[in-house]
Protein backbone atom coordinates (compact mmCIF):
# COMPACT_ATOMS: atom_id res chain seq x y z
CA UNK A 1 0.00 0.00 0.00
CA UNK A 2 1.23 3.58 -0.98
CA UNK A 3 2.42 5.77 2.41
CA UNK A 4 0.03 9.15 2.01
CA UNK A 5 2.31 11.76 2.13
CA UNK A 6 0.83 15.60 2.63
CA UNK A 7 3.67 18.40 1.46
CA UNK A 8 2.56 21.66 2.61
CA UNK A 9 3.31 24.32 -1.19
CA UNK A 10 3.33 28.13 -1.12
CA UNK A 11 0.23 28.46 -3.31
CA UNK A 12 -1.12 31.80 -5.24
CA UNK A 13 -3.95 31.01 -3.01
CA UNK A 14 -1.46 30.65 0.20
CA UNK A 15 0.16 27.67 2.02
CA UNK A 16 -1.91 24.55 1.27
CA UNK A 17 -1.35 20.79 2.31
CA UNK A 18 -1.90 18.73 -0.25
CA UNK A 19 -1.89 15.08 -0.71
CA UNK A 20 0.75 13.73 -2.93
CA UNK A 21 -2.22 11.79 -4.87
CA UNK A 22 -4.06 14.86 -5.48
CA UNK A 23 -0.71 16.42 -7.34
CA UNK A 24 -1.02 16.40 -11.35
CA UNK A 25 1.78 16.03 -13.73
CA UNK A 26 1.34 17.70 -16.81
CA UNK A 27 4.64 16.47 -18.65
CA UNK A 28 4.76 19.22 -21.76
CA UNK A 29 3.44 21.86 -18.98
CA UNK A 30 0.50 24.20 -20.13
CA UNK A 31 0.42 26.44 -22.83
CA UNK A 32 2.10 29.24 -21.57
CA UNK A 33 3.74 28.25 -18.74
CA UNK A 34 5.35 25.09 -20.42
CA UNK A 35 8.27 24.91 -17.80
CA UNK A 36 5.83 24.22 -15.14
CA UNK A 37 4.65 20.47 -14.69
CA UNK A 38 3.14 19.87 -11.39
CA UNK A 39 -0.62 21.21 -10.21
CA UNK A 40 -3.14 21.02 -8.22
CA UNK A 41 -6.76 21.34 -8.33
CA UNK A 42 -8.12 23.11 -4.73
CA UNK A 43 -10.64 24.75 -3.86
CA UNK A 44 -10.96 27.68 -1.74
CA UNK A 45 -14.47 27.96 -1.15
CA UNK A 46 -15.65 29.51 -4.27
CA UNK A 47 -17.67 26.41 -5.63
CA UNK A 48 -18.13 25.19 -8.06
CA UNK A 49 -15.50 27.10 -9.49
CA UNK A 50 -12.27 25.63 -8.63
CA UNK A 51 -8.41 26.50 -8.83
CA UNK A 52 -5.30 24.81 -10.99
CA UNK A 53 -2.56 25.45 -8.91
CA UNK A 54 1.17 25.60 -9.54
CA UNK A 55 2.90 23.99 -6.96
CA UNK A 56 6.26 25.45 -8.22
CA UNK A 57 5.38 29.23 -8.95
CA UNK A 58 3.41 30.42 -6.22
CA UNK A 59 1.99 33.37 -8.77
CA UNK A 60 0.08 31.03 -11.16
CA UNK A 61 -3.22 29.89 -10.14
CA UNK A 62 -5.82 29.57 -12.86
CA UNK A 63 -9.37 28.92 -12.27
CA UNK A 64 -11.34 26.17 -13.56
CA UNK A 65 -14.84 24.54 -13.78
CA UNK A 66 -16.33 21.64 -14.90
CA UNK A 67 -17.72 22.52 -18.01
CA UNK A 68 -21.25 20.93 -18.42
CA UNK A 69 -22.03 23.17 -15.35
CA UNK A 70 -21.51 25.83 -17.94
CA UNK A 71 -23.14 24.42 -21.34
CA UNK A 72 -25.07 21.14 -20.35
CA UNK A 73 -24.26 19.60 -24.15
CA UNK A 74 -20.50 20.14 -23.92
CA UNK A 75 -19.39 17.61 -26.29
CA UNK A 76 -15.36 16.23 -25.82
CA UNK A 77 -14.32 13.57 -27.73
CA UNK A 78 -10.41 12.66 -26.43
CA UNK A 79 -8.03 12.02 -28.93
CA UNK A 80 -6.40 7.85 -28.94
CA UNK A 81 -3.10 9.61 -28.63
CA UNK A 82 -3.94 11.49 -25.45
CA UNK A 83 -5.57 8.50 -24.17
CA UNK A 84 -2.95 6.79 -24.48
CA UNK A 85 -0.39 9.27 -23.54
CA UNK A 86 -2.17 9.70 -20.34
CA UNK A 87 -2.75 5.84 -19.39
CA UNK A 88 -6.23 6.26 -19.58
CA UNK A 89 -8.05 2.93 -19.46
CA UNK A 90 -11.76 3.92 -19.02
CA UNK A 91 -13.65 6.94 -19.15
CA UNK A 92 -14.83 7.07 -15.60
CA UNK A 93 -11.13 7.47 -14.83
CA UNK A 94 -11.28 11.07 -16.15
CA UNK A 95 -11.87 14.64 -15.12
CA UNK A 96 -12.18 17.23 -17.46
CA UNK A 97 -11.60 21.28 -16.25
CA UNK A 98 -12.34 24.46 -18.69
CA UNK A 99 -10.42 27.36 -17.76
CA UNK A 100 -12.16 30.90 -16.88
CA UNK A 101 -11.02 33.90 -17.22
CA UNK A 102 -12.51 36.67 -14.44
CA UNK A 103 -12.18 40.13 -15.38
CA UNK A 104 -11.26 42.30 -11.80
CA UNK A 105 -14.27 44.29 -11.04
CA UNK A 106 -16.92 42.34 -13.30
CA UNK A 107 -17.82 38.84 -12.88
CA UNK A 108 -20.45 39.04 -15.23
CA UNK A 109 -18.27 38.99 -18.33
CA UNK A 110 -16.29 36.08 -17.33
CA UNK A 111 -15.62 33.32 -20.48
CA UNK A 112 -15.00 29.92 -20.37
CA UNK A 113 -12.08 28.26 -22.74
CA UNK A 114 -13.98 25.23 -24.73
CA UNK A 115 -11.78 24.74 -27.45
CA UNK A 116 -8.91 23.80 -24.65
CA UNK A 117 -10.10 21.91 -21.81
CA UNK A 118 -7.79 20.01 -19.29
CA UNK A 119 -8.27 16.46 -19.43
CA UNK A 120 -6.81 14.48 -16.32
CA UNK A 121 -6.62 10.62 -15.65
CA UNK A 122 -7.61 10.53 -11.83
CA UNK A 123 -5.93 7.24 -11.48
CA UNK A 124 -2.76 8.49 -12.40
CA UNK A 125 -2.62 12.19 -12.18
CA UNK A 126 -1.34 12.54 -15.34
CA UNK A 127 -2.99 15.74 -16.93
CA UNK A 128 -2.79 17.75 -20.05
CA UNK A 129 -4.48 20.77 -21.86
CA UNK A 130 -6.07 19.41 -25.77
CA UNK A 131 -7.06 21.48 -28.36
CA UNK A 132 -10.57 20.39 -30.16
CA UNK A 133 -9.37 21.40 -33.40
CA UNK A 134 -12.57 21.38 -36.06
CA UNK A 135 -15.02 21.40 -32.35
CA UNK A 136 -16.74 24.69 -33.26
CA UNK A 137 -15.88 25.84 -29.47
CA UNK A 138 -13.87 29.07 -28.82
CA UNK A 139 -11.48 29.72 -26.26
CA UNK A 140 -13.36 32.56 -24.91
CA UNK A 141 -17.10 31.57 -24.80
CA UNK A 142 -19.56 34.04 -22.47
CA UNK A 143 -20.58 32.35 -19.33
CA UNK A 144 -23.56 34.15 -18.92
CA UNK A 145 -24.71 33.61 -22.60
CA UNK A 146 -24.04 29.46 -22.25
CA UNK A 147 -25.57 29.29 -18.54
CA UNK A 148 -28.80 30.93 -20.35
CA UNK A 149 -28.35 28.61 -23.52
CA UNK A 150 -28.18 25.59 -21.30
CA UNK A 151 -31.12 26.55 -19.39
CA UNK A 152 -33.14 26.94 -22.62
CA UNK A 153 -31.99 22.72 -23.67
CA UNK A 154 -32.92 21.53 -20.58
CA UNK A 155 -36.61 23.48 -20.32
CA UNK A 156 -36.88 22.34 -24.01
CA UNK A 157 -36.11 18.95 -22.49
CA UNK A 158 -38.24 19.17 -19.79
CA UNK A 159 -41.06 19.47 -22.14
CA UNK A 160 -40.18 16.79 -24.58
CA UNK A 161 -40.26 14.39 -21.50
CA UNK A 162 -43.27 15.41 -19.98
CA UNK A 163 -45.13 15.30 -23.88
CA UNK A 164 -43.91 11.11 -23.86
CA UNK A 165 -44.56 10.40 -20.41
Amino acid sequence: MREVRNVVYKTKLGEMEIPEEKVLRFEEGLPGFENLKRFSIVSNGSDPIMWLVSLEDDSVALPVINPWLVRIDYAVEIPEEVMENLGIEREEDVSLWAVLVIPQGDPSKMTINLMAPIVVNNKNGKAKQIILEGSGYDIRHSVKEELERSEKIAKNLEKAEARAG
